[in-house]
């Protein structure tokens, strides 16, 4: 840091590590990195659940029950 005078008055000029108050490390982005791929994760194990678990919906019903009344001709 440093200070310059200029048009009569003080100006402080700063590094931009010292502005960022840190250092370049790769922390944030290996922490970033992980909490993504625990998040995907955990995403793929919810929609997994909810697909296996799930044995028969609405919609089906409706869809064999059309299937059903246009091979029986009752349209």
């Amino acid at each position: 840091m440093h200070n310059e005078r200029q048009n009569g008055g003080t100006e402080t000029h700063i590094s931009t590590v010292d502005a960022r108050s840190g250092s370049r490390t790769q922390v944030t982005r290996n922490i970033l990195v992980v909490s993504l791929i625990l998040v995907v994760g955990l995403l793929i194990i919810a929609v997994g659940v909810g697909y296996f678990e799930t044995d028969q919906t609405g919609a089906d019903g409706v869809n064999s029950g059309n299937a059903t009344r246009s091979a029986a001709g009752a349209d």
